[in-house]
């Protein structure tokens, strides 16, 4: 009997060894251009015979082997021959879980963040069966499908940086103008976002490598230019169309909606689509969502910065006297929002003569340098 147990012993370690040898081994990868991932198959020569990074999603080589990374072309799980057969989120996640390592879905970034664990959390729950039509604020949007990442994402490639689609909800272009309540597309139709781009630091040799043909791995802080704050917020408006109404259009007291604007039930929104203003949707909130980790003060201050000491910007607290600090408990919950509660509002809106003479002891309203 002993020796049985020893072999169970025996076993049970070999296995444990293993798996830690696996969690060291996802944890230590170093995603290259030509190898960006275990198990994603690459190419390392381009078109023209020189050494270039691989492109998993649009641009791609004549010797491309990005579509067997995602499609099985004889045992497809479902009708577009997906490799997986659960929610698309979870085949997006094989990658972008960290394991790619260049865009981590699961790691706070301009985008917000995937968060399965954290107080405060709100998210865009691409993983939960919503359908695109259940959107606060939807009005005219009846689509039945489910939310998923490709709703807002092309995987085959866009013109725009993160792959964000130039059509959106049933194909319809986000470009558009309200005439008697209907979407109708601008003459031009489909408009591309521009995003505010830097490289980022932690890929300094990816991005500076000459054999890359331009490949860049950036952080983000939305929108560039008021024009592209527009249309960052008619896209959101795609799922979210009562909250892009216009202000401006005036009350119809007869009718009690705005005139003009058949469809919409409103006094006043707050304007998130005017060039002249440059607010957009991103000004407040993150698109993918928010949690205790990522969630901001007035100050612009996280937990993480909020645990560092006095000398560094923070106030050398404890973890869990940030995170009580910074938790959001608004009856609406987070919402995706980027700062705390009701401190979206008071990061913008701050008079020259704060409510409280003296300022409150540890005040800090320099939070609005977020907003854009």
């Amino acid at each position: 009997m002993s020796k049985i147990k020893l072999g169970f012993s025996a076993l049970f370690m070999l296995v444990m060894l293993g798996m830690f040898a696996a969690l060291a081994s996802a944890e230590g990868f170093t995603p290259t251009p030509s190898n960006p991932a275990p198990g994603i198959n690459v190419g390392t020569i381009d078109n023209s015979g020189n050494t270039n990074a691989h492109k998993t999603h649009g641009n791609f080589q004549n010797n491309t082997n990005s579509c067997a990374n995602c499609h099985s072309t004889h045992n497809g799980q479902d009708a577009k021959l997906l490799k997986y057969k659960n929610v698309e989120y979870d085949m997006c996640l094989t990658c972008h879980d960290g394991t790619m390592g260049f865009y981590n879905v699961q790691k706070a970034s301009g985008a917000g963040i995937f968060s399965a664990s954290h107080e405060s959390e709100s998210m865009h729950k691409v993983s939960s069966g919503i359908k695109n039509g259940a959107a606060p604020g939807a009005y005219l949007n009846k689509d039945t499908n489910e939310l998923t990442c490709s709703s807002c994402h092309n995987p085959h490639g866009s013109v725009n940086d993160r792959l964000l689609k130039e059509n959106v909800i049933g194909g319809v272009p986000f470009a558009y103008t309200m005439v008697n309540g209907v979407k109708t597309p601008t003459q031009n139709g489909i408009k591309t976002i521009n995003l505010a781009l830097t490289d980022d630091p932690a890929y300094a040799a990816i991005n500076a490598s000459t054999t890359n043909s331009g490949l860049k791995i950036t952080t983000s802080i939305g929108p560039k230019d008021n024009a592209d704050k527009v249309n960052y917020a008619q896209f959101c408006a795609a799922c979210h169309d009562d909250y892009a109404a216009s202000r401006s259009a005036g009350r119809n007291s007869n009718s009690g909606k705005a005139a003009g604007n058949t469809n919409h039930d409103f006094l006043y929104t707050h304007t998130s689509n005017s060039s002249s203003q440059g607010r957009n949707c991103a000004a407040c909130h993150y698109a993918h969502g928010t949690d205790i980790t990522t969630l901001m003060d007035t100050a612009g201050k996280t937990i993480a910065d909020l645990q560092k000491p006095e000398a560094q910007g923070g106030k050398n607290w404890t973890e869990a006297v940030a995170k009580d600090y910074m938790k959001d408990v608004s009856a609406g919950g987070s919402a995706n929002k980027k700062f705390t509660n009701m401190a979206v509002c008071w990061s913008c809106h701050q008079s020259t003569h704060k409510i409280d003479t003296p300022v409150v002891p540890g005040g800090d309203y320099s939070g609005k340098t977020k907003i854009r």
